[in-house]
């Protein structure tokens, strides 16, 4: 991507974390940044791009409103198709919400005005 022009787009996805081992790609395990750039060399039928996300998972975290920001080369002509695209060819637990075009000035890790994180816990004895 040197010297070419870059597009920037901001993606809200949702995610039940169960099977991946957090956002961010690690070797030889599933997590949820592996399984969406797998995705997108699929749809957009090039591996030019970067994915970055808001912020980092544990594994086996879920997030109902998670932020992540592709960076390629290629224009992305039709967002909606692209949505549905991205859906039709992600795991049926890993959903994109919305997609939109940003500029380069947009940095979906610092940009961000607040993130919320809640925590679930079950204690006790499991019933019979």
């Amino acid at each position: 991507m040197l010297n070419q022009k870059k597009y920037y787009y901001l993606l809200e996805l949702q995610f039940l974390g169960f099977r991946y081992h957090g956002w961010q790609k690690q070797p030889e395990v599933k997590t949820v940044q592996y399984m969406l750039d797998r995705t997108l060399i699929t749809v957009l039928e090039h591996d030019r791009f970067k994915t970055l996300a808001a912020s980092r998972t544990d594994s086996m975290v879920s997030a109902n409103q998670h932020l992540c920001e592709i960076i390629s080369d290629q224009k992305i002509k039709d967002l909606d198709q692209f949505l549905n695209l991205l859906n039709t060819n992600l795991p049926q637990d890993l959903r994109i919400i919305s997609v939109k075009e940003v500029d380069d000035k947009f940095k979906v890790i610092t940009d961000a005005k607040m993130k919320e994180y809640l925590y679930f816990f079950c204690h006790g004895k499991k019933a019979h």
